[in-house]
């Protein structure tokens, strides 16, 4: 409830501040408005303010609030305990794919939603249980890289689908180009946090970035793909074997 709420909110203050950008554009033509338009603009812009505080309030009061390090967990850790594991992975994949959805310039990023990431991570946890399992007994490292190159495969195709299939999304937010580029760097940098832990989580993510940026568009097909989790799973495996 309380991850609907907070994703419901940021879609008023995004229709909010877009609203504030076109009264301004309409200002600056000269136009009058009437004495309802100023009421309303002025109720919005107040509302604007409001969640604009109070997320920054949260910043400040919250455990944990003002720690700028990104952080990162290997991603089978986030597979361990469904409560605590689910926070964190829904928390850590949201502040990466918010700081490359920044760099895409010129293209519009994609809606990003809290739900999208509890979704996949749930479906991948009743739908997929087994290879958490084997993840967690595993030893051999070509095992391990292949049960975690088939869990990106799935997290990818959930999230990357769920973004391009919102209902707040338009078409220009609808470029699968675009949409990998935001979601799947954060996902491959978890997975590379087993295979070499002195690397900050900053650099795992750049270093996967400009990995999937090389392969956007192999995987945008493999989404549109017959069979997207055997063309991802490659992918990914691929990636797994040649990265640090």
């Amino acid at each position: 409830m309380a991850i609907h709420l907070k994703d419901r909110l940021r879609d008023i203050r995004d229709f909010l501040r877009s609203h504030r950008h076109e009264r301004q554009a309409t200002a600056a033509t000269g136009r009058n408005f009437s004495d309802m338009e100023t009421l309303l603009a002025r109720a919005a812009s107040m509302l604007d303010d409001t969640l604009t505080l109070a997320e920054t309030t949260s910043r400040t009061v919250l455990p944990g609030a003002q720690q700028h390090e990104l952080v990162l967990w290997p991603l089978g850790d986030y597979f361990t305990d469904s409560g605590a594991g689910e926070g964190a992975f829904r928390r850590h994949m949201y502040r990466t794919a918010k700081i490359l959805a920044a760099t895409l310039e010129p293209a519009e990023p994609p809606v990003i939603r809290e739900t999208g990431f509890t979704a996949a991570h749930e479906a991948l946890r009743q739908r997929q249980g087994h290879m958490v399992l084997a993840l967690k007994n595993a030893t051999g490292h070509e095992t391990k890289r292949a049960l975690i190159a088939g869990m990106l495969a799935h997290l990818v195709q959930d999230i990357c689908r769920s973004a391009l299939n919102d209902p707040a999304a338009s078409p220009s937010t609808r470029d699968a180009k675009a949409v990998i580029l935001v979601f799947a760097p954060g996902l491959l940098a978890s997975a590379l946090i087993g295979s070499d832990e002195s690397l900050p989580a900053s650099d795992l993510l750049d270093i996967a970035t400009m990995a999937i940026s090389a392969r956007r568009d192999r995987m945008a097909r493999s989404l549109a793909a017959d069979q997207p989790i055997t063309d991802l799973t490659a992918v990914f495996e691929s990636l797994l074997t040649h990265l640090p």
